[in-house]
């Protein structure tokens, strides 16, 4: 199992040192400790600090810190619920966890909302219900009872529950008729530093000079609480006779507020103790185990507690108890301490003069000894890894759905790498969905799909759009999803985007007709009316070109889809950058992982020498994919080397056809270029497997990602990309990466291929390492399987981000005022709203 646990009741600063963070960190040290098998995530908004230095865990244990700003208002105002609650689902998402363990419910620190955890299992941990027990001493005002009730709603709700005492687990079901399978009881354990110490004479005498105590003394390990009832012991311990308090003093163990302490000390003059009661405030832990071995007695007759802590410690130091009969304690010590009623100082007393004077102290004390044997920490971490267990999660990323789903692509026979990519994702896809497949008139399909696909002409869709869960639109920039556009605009749905630019398709469609009306309504969806029309004037007055790649646009579906499917994070940052609210998920092309095939056979088959060396490009063969400077290049490169050969595999486009032609014949590179038109994708991918060295290389750019450089990557080849876009994101060890030409003259280009190319003929061992780098990383990132199982999730998550563009202005003026102009603080902050938005690079970019 994959386990979340939020680590407020360690990072707290109400718990922070304190019984629950006390009690979190042991419980999870050990934890960590016995299960080396689930995988632990370790959420922290509190402080940022290494966890690892307080839990010591193993590699299965991982920290992740969101930085909620200051005073954590992130986590606790509700007007950015939506950034805190986006945060976790990709929390969720991300790691894929199966259970979220809550430590501290109760802590207004952080405010959940269960429906954040709909997807997982909930755990968290139940101290006590005292506040609601105790409701006109704690939640007098609405505003504090609404507030502790909204958390008890969520400790209600979850799946499971571990109360450290029957005595808390009795107390919710009793209040609020929860079902009692739901809860286990899990103790608390003690400290392994809680035990008996030899003391020496003199470490005695500086320990107890240090906090002036004089004689023998009974010790209260208290809080600063009227809950703890130091009040009523005090009054107790001077009803006793007056033998007993000249011979015992009462030592108060416990930081207190300045009020309080004056508040105990003016109760003990007021009945006549004031020079016996000792209150040390805060006491450092190895201070207090030593106290608790010299005390002679340890008294703690608290009016109500979820465990009680301060019982087994004395008892684990082998100190005779006084406790009370009622909540937790009376069920923790039971047998082995001295049990009083806490509301009532005579019983209080008398119970004293009882442990004082009339009980065998050795033998509470053996008791004792045996009673804490329940409470190791041990136990409690065997006994927290048997409720995760129980939980029964299914541990697998597999989702299911019986639902049907529309889908508009163009399908081969169609020249189109989506076309291919349609038809490997719909058969992957019908593992989740039935679905109809609507494509444009005019021509057949030709290709195998499921039996759970239909297909159909687009017109078909008005009559069986309310049959659908949802429809999924493969958008390109092509004529062949001209026909899409409408539908989307009226129908909308998940949209995937292949180019982030385009521009090129809404030209195409508006020229055919000469219609500049309907080029400008196009463009108003991404730039300003007055701009556009300028624009689209200087067109038709002959002042300016088209400008299609300087002027992106995807307005006319992106404004117009539910969410958005996109290859890269380029695509991704641009989209979010133009509206945050927009929910896009970043879903890599895929790549069928096969086996390497024998280079020698497919080569004899496509009739290529052996011993040739093989440089191919891939693809549409287009001015954007640098043909002219890759012949170039080649051309300078083959009079040093007659043994290679360049593949142009793919079908010229008319506006290069001419030029390409001309350059191969001038140049006599016809038995060295050979331009083999286009190819059904088995064949393409043969060329693949042939090649030695392959050439993906861009500019001007569409924001598009390349199937030809996945199926490269896939089969273990070395290519030349370009360091711009989505192609940027291809880690260096598995490609060589070459300049933009952007800001390149041709000539400096032709040089950078050809010394690249060079570079990699005199060094085949370069060829063969990054060619295994690319292999691994498209084993590990691109299998067909794994996008598809990301696609079905996408499409099946009902949760949408609410983060708005207004809310974000909101946000910066809150930070302005309460963050003034520290910049790493906006910075961290910034980074925790990107991760919210699952984001992480559009901030730190």
């Amino acid at each position: 199992m994959n386990i979340a646990i939020d680590v407020l009741a360690i990072l707290g600063p109400d718990s922070k040192n304190r019984g629950i963070g006390n009690y979190t960190t042991s419980q999870l040290k050990k934890l960590f400790e016995i299960d080396k098998t689930n995988r632990y995530f370790l959420v922290n908004f509190y402080e940022e600090t290494s966890l690892k230095d307080i839990l010591n865990y193993s590699e299965n244990v991982s920290e992740h810190y969101f930085y909620l700003g200051k005073d954590g208002f992130l986590g606790k105002d509700k007007k950015y619920k939506e950034i805190l609650g986006n945060l976790i689902r990709n929390f969720i998402k991300a790691h894929g966890i199966n259970v979220f363990y809550m430590t501290s419910p109760f802590d207004g620190l952080i405010s959940y909302d269960m429906e954040w955890f709909s997807d997982v299992k909930t755990v968290a941990t139940l101290y006590d219900i005292i506040p609601y027990i105790y409701k006109e001493k704690y939640l007098g005002s609405k505003h504090v009872y609404d507030q502790y009730m909204g958390m008890m709603n969520n400790v209600l709700k979850t799946d499971k529950l571990l109360a450290i005492s029957k005595s808390a687990k009795e107390d919710i079901i009793k209040e609020f008729k929860i079902d009692p399978d739901k809860i286990d009881v899990i103790y608390a354990g003690t400290d392994d530093s809680f035990t008996k110490i030899n003391i020496t004479s003199s470490e005695a005498e500086n320990i107890k000079n240090i906090y002036n105590i004089k004689d023998q003394f009974i010790m209260c390990t208290g809080g600063d609480d009227d809950r703890k009832n130091i009040a009523g012991l005090i009054v107790a311990y001077s009803k006793m006779p007056k033998h007993l308090i000249e011979k015992y003093q009462l030592v108060v163990a416990c930081k207190l507020s300045q009020a309080s302490e004056a508040h105990y000390y003016k109760l003990a003059s007021k009945h006549n103790v004031r020079d016996r009661v000792i209150l040390t405030n805060f006491v450092p832990q190895e201070h207090l185990i030593m106290l608790y071995n010299l005390a002679h007695v340890v008294a703690f007759p608290s009016q109500y507690e979820g465990f009680g802590l301060p019982v087994v410690e004395s008892m684990a130091c082998g100190t005779p108890v006084l406790t009370s009969n009622n909540s937790s304690l009376g069920e923790i010590s039971k047998g082995a301490a001295i049990l009083v009623d806490p509301f009532d100082i005579n019983d209080v007393s008398k119970g004293l003069i009882k442990i004082l004077e009339n009980t065998d102290l050795n033998e509470l004390v053996e008791k004792g000894y045996e009673r804490i044997k329940m409470f190791t920490w041990k136990k409690v971490a065997q006994a927290t890894l048997t409720s995760l267990n129980s939980l029964n999660v299914e541990d697998s990323k597999e989702v299911r759905s019986d639902k049907k789903i529309a889908f508009f692509t163009p399908l081969p026979p169609l020249q189109s790498g989506i076309s291919d990519y349609s038809v490997d994702i719909l058969n992957k896809l019908s593992k989740f969905f039935s679905i109809d497949v609507y494509i444009d008139k005019g021509y057949k399909p030709d290709c195998n799909l499921s039996g759970k696909i239909n297909i159909y002409e687009h017109g078909n869709f008005l009559s069986k759009k309310d049959e659908y869960k949802d429809v999924i639109y493969q958008m390109g920039n092509s004529e062949y999803h001209a026909y899409m556009i409408d539908y989307l605009q009226k129908f909308s749905g998940v949209l995937v985007l292949h180019d982030y630019n385009l521009h090129g398709l809404l030209h195409f469609m508006t020229s055919k007709q000469n219609d500049l009306d309907k080029y400008k309504k196009f463009l108003y969806e991404d730039y300003n009316k007055d701009f556009v029309d300028g624009y689209v004037n200087d067109i038709s007055s002959g002042r300016a070109p088209i400008k299609i790649f300087d002027l992106p646009c995807n307005g006319v579906v992106t404004n117009y889809a539910k969410k958005i499917i996109v290859h890269s994070d380029y695509a991704k940052k641009l989209l979010l950058q133009k509206d945050i609210s927009r929910n896009v998920k970043k879903i890599l092309l895929y790549a069928k992982i096969k086996e390497v095939v024998d280079k020698t056979e497919i080569r004899k088959k496509l009739k290529i020498a052996e011993n040739q060396i093989v440089i191919s490009a891939f693809g549409h063969i287009h001015e954007t994919k640098r043909i002219m400077p890759i012949l170039k290049a080649f051309n300078n490169l083959s009079n040093k080397h007659n043994h290679i050969v360049l593949y142009l595999v793919g079908k010229p486009s008319p506006s290069i056809k001419g030029e390409l032609e001309e350059y191969i014949k001038v140049n006599n590179m016809e038995n060295k270029v050979i331009v083999t038109g286009y190819m059904d994708l088995n064949t393409f991918e043969e060329y693949i497997d042939a090649t030695d060295i392959c050439l993906n290389l861009r500019y001007p750019y569409n924001g598009e990602s390349s199937a030809s450089l996945m199926r490269i990557l896939s089969k273990g080849k070395c290519a030349l990309i370009n360091d711009l876009g989505s192609f940027s994101e291809i880690p260096d060890d598995c490609c060589i990466k070459l300049h933009s030409p952007e800001r390149l003259v041709e000539s400096d280009e032709v040089d950078i291929i050809m010394t690249k190319l060079e570079e990699l003929l005199s060094n085949p061992e370069l060829i063969s390492s990054i060619g295994n780098n690319a292999r691994k990383y498209a084993q590990e990132n691109l299998d067909l399987d794994d996008i598809a199982e990301q696609y079905a999730a996408f499409i099946n998550d009902s949760v949408t981000s609410n983060i708005t563009e207004s809310m974000l202005k909101e946000l910066a003026d809150y930070i302005k005022h309460s963050h003034g102009e520290n910049i790493e603080d906006l910075y961290r902050l910034s980074r925790t709203i990107a991760y919210s938005k699952e984001a992480e690079y559009y901030w730190s970019n």
